[in-house]
């Protein structure tokens, strides 16, 4: 049978490959062949497994020679090489073999070649076996030369040493000479001359003994060691021991107790509960004390009953959990929310979730998870869906504030052109209650929007006087008839600058407290005086100034405020009421609002004597209230101007052309933006200025507003509304209007807006 061959050969000429390969056949071989003739493909192919090289002498930019130097440059590589040449002197073969090659054949004395490749086959082979011996002693001397572990070879009458690597001399800190010259007893703390002999006894009759000891360094310096001792008996008995330095070890489980340490203070020191169970989830393997805190049960009674805690959760989340315990999610986690029942009746909510840890095998061996208490964060996000709520209520208010002002602006209307007529005394003031209904209700629908959306008005000069005595007013008709409503108010109490609807606000909420923290009655009083403080006497409320203010003074003699909880009473959500009375934001808005107008509120209180809080506003010395026009006083009167009015309420519109057509104006009137812009474009060299809506069907004010601009881009626009915020401002003075009104005003208010926006007829 035919032996494989695999030949790698270096031939240009493929005639000359031919008979290379029929004279290997001839000779008993089964050829495989890979053929080239460059160096780069020579090198490329060196890493392929060949059984021999052989190698023409000559070939195009390339040698025989060249590719010997080559095989032998990669001293890992055995392979044989055989020179095949037509003309080959002796001085060429005689260095061919000096550089290492197998033998060299004539190309016409290929009979030769069979031999030649048996003879070099079987030097190869001895090559490569004598190479693998060799690399066998250099690995067993590497494994104990370089062994990080002491290999020593002792002398059992004496102790002394009589071999050791290099690893022994280099952990004693001395030479190979020094190691040798030294016994066990002085190397070995444990070990004395005098108990050795019993050592070796152990060891022979054991056959080999393991231990830990000591070792002595020759600084005198020491380290843990574990050892290895066998009995050896070859031309002589011998004790053979591996000696290992434990140092890392001992470290490490040094370190690992600190980390259990560390992790015993973290798990029992955390407000969550860290839990441990085994795979089968049936035995507690370890809790921690939060459980005792939260769960209001013992960590010993959970360990004898792991089940406790599935019986601590309420009723109606029980089976819930429980089927989220038994079966969990794909990947092994567990998650679940609900409510515990602890012992004292109280219920606490808990977000739980455990992990799956697994060994090797990605088997689970044990669940880890934290407990927590989320009744707190429950509680927040209760208040936060109440405060979306409120803001929906918010929105809808404006939408009803439209609605009203629209109802309202005709009643305020309606006076101014009825007055002149009215001839009747009891008339008059008939009139005068109507018109101040309207305007009252015009200021309940500002407030609305304020409380409901945080809408402000506009800070200006105000007394407290005229506030106090409104609200008071609405507490002797609203409070229960047990609470005494009182007040005091200094004869000359300085104005502030601030806004009314929101000091109306915060009186409404100190009163709202004081009234709930006397459910059985009792007396409240609010006062107003001046009092003038020094810078240091305001340095705690910075950036309040220093100089005089106004204060309100809301007290009652209610149940009071316990200690430990005055320090939060300012906190946004935070309320000792139930969640059906109260948000919790009462008395934050109070103390924002407050210094939203560089003001602050102290209390004080005390339990079961009642609570004062007192209000701090920065004085101001000029008159309080804005100028208003008093009936009977001349409204401005035009010049037959014509005036476009547009708006989708026929009442408003009605009301607004008797008074401007009264006032020498001529008006045009349209129900929606669509029919006031076809009016406008018929004759717009008529009309001078343009009163508009901005909420209207078909075509709103804004985009009425828009296409104007696009006709008439220095036409005077006055904007009035029922609902209007800064956004809105913000976007009618971009789009050029050149005044905006809030629904309801007053004739004077919209007559004196049109004198000074109309524009002189352009001459041309």
């Amino acid at each position: 049978m035919a032996q494989p061959l695999k030949i790698l050969l270096v031939e240009d000429n493929p005639d000359d490959a031919g008979l290379v390969e029929r004279e290997l056949c001839r000779s008993g071989f089964e050829p495989q062949i890979r053929r080239v003739d460059t160096e780069a493909d020579f090198r490329r192919q060196l890493d392929g497994e060949f059984d021999l090289i052989l190698s023409d002498f000559h070939l195009p930019g390339f040698t025989g020679l060249q590719a010997l130097a080559l095989l032998k440059a990669r001293p890992e590589l055995e392979t044989p090489f055989i020179l095949v040449s037509g003309t080959l002197g002796e001085e060429t073969a005689v260095q061919a073999i000096k550089l290492g090659a197998t033998d060299y054949i004539i190309k016409d004395r290929l009979a030769r070649l069979g031999s030649a490749v048996v003879r070099a086959l079987g030097e190869g082979a001895s090559r490569r076996e004598a190479a693998k011996a060799e690399q066998a002693r250099r690995l067993f001397r590497l494994l104990t030369e370089e062994s990080i572990d002491t290999l020593e070879v002792v002398e059992p009458a004496t102790g002394r040493y009589l071999d050791v690597n290099l690893a022994g001399p280099r952990e004693l800190g001395c030479t190979r000479e020094e190691y040798l010259a030294l016994r066990v007893c002085d190397v070995e703390t444990s070990v004395t001359a005098a108990t050795w002999p019993d050592m070796v006894r152990r060891i022979r009759e054991a056959g080999s003994i393991r231990g830990e000891g000591t070792h002595r360094r020759k600084d005198g310096t020491e380290f843990p060691t574990e050892y290895n001792a066998k009995w050896v008996r070859l031309d002589r008995d011998y004790i053979v021991a591996v000696i290992r330095d434990i140092s890392l070890r001992r470290r490490a489980e040094q370190d690992l107790r600190e980390s259990e340490e560390r992790f015993r203070q973290l798990a029992e020191n955390i407000h969550e509960v860290f839990w441990i169970v085994n795979a089968a989830k049936d035995q507690m393997l370890y809790v921690s004390p939060a459980y005792e805190a939260i769960w209001g049960r013992t960590c010993a009674s959970l360990y004898a009953a792991p089940r406790n805690w599935i019986e601590a959760i309420h009723s109606d989340d029980r089976h819930r959990v429980e089927l989220a315990w038994t079966e969990p999610s794909g990947d092994g986690t567990y998650e679940a929310e609900y409510r515990i029942v602890r012992q004292d009746g109280t219920e606490r909510w808990i977000r739980d979730r455990g992990f799956p840890v697994r060994n090797a095998a990605g088997e689970i061996e044990r669940m880890v998870g934290l407990a927590e208490d989320v009744t707190e964060s429950k509680r927040l996000n209760e208040q936060f869906l109440r405060a979306q709520r409120m803001e929906a209520i918010g929105t809808l208010a404006g939408g009803i504030a439209h609605d009203l002002n629209n109802i309202l602006a005709p009643m305020l209307m309606a006076p101014e052109l009825l007055r002149p007529s009215i001839v009747r005394e009891n008339d008059r003031r008939m009139l005068d209650l109507i018109e101040q209904s309207a305007r009252r209700g015009a200021n309940v629908i500002r407030q609305l929007l304020t409380f409901s959306r945080g809408m402000g008005g506009e800070r200006v000069p105000l007394q407290l006087r005229h506030l106090i005595k409104e609200m008071t007013g609405i507490m002797r008709e609203t409070f229960p008839r047990d609470i005494e409503v009182a007040e005091s108010i200094a004869s000359e109490l300085l104005p502030v600058v601030g806004d009314p609807t929101q000091l109306h606000q915060v009186l409404m909420n100190l009163c709202v407290n004081a009234r709930d923290a006397m459910p059985g009655g009792g007396r409240l009083k609010v006062a107003a005086k001046n009092v003038e403080l020094t810078e240091a006497e305001v340095r705690i409320h910075a950036p309040s100034p220093p100089g005089f203010y106004a204060t309100i003074s809301v007290t009652d003699s209610g149940h009071g405020i316990p200690t430990e909880i005055i320090t939060r009473i300012f906190d946004p959500f935070f309320t000792t009421k139930p969640p059906s009375q109260g948000t919790g934001l009462g008395l934050s808005t109070v103390l924002g609002i407050a210094r939203s107008h560089n003001g602050f509120v102290t209390v004080e209180s005390a339990p079961g004597r009642g609570t004062a809080f007192t209000v701090y506003l920065p004085a101001t010395q000029s008159a309080a209230g804005s100028t208003v026009a008093v009936a009977g006083s001349a409204l401005p009167v035009g010049g037959g101007e014509s005036i476009l009015l547009v708006d989708d309420e026929a009442a408003i519109r009605t009301a607004l052309r008797l008074i401007l057509e009264r006032q020498n104006y001529a008006v045009f009137t349209a129900g929606d933006g669509a029919e006031a812009l076809a009016i406008f474009l018929k004759q717009p060299e008529v009309i001078r200025l343009v009163l508009t809506d901005l909420m209207m069907p078909v075509m709103g004010g804004s985009n009425l507003i828009r296409a104007l601009r696009e006709v008439s881009p220095t036409l005077p626009i006055i904007a009035i509304s029922g609902v209007t915020d800064q956004a809105n401002h913000v976007e009618l003075t971009d789009l050029g209007v050149n005044q905006i009104l809030e629904k309801p005003c007053g004739p004077a208010q919209l007559l004196e807006a049109i004198r000074t926006q109309m524009a002189p007829r352009d001459p041309r």
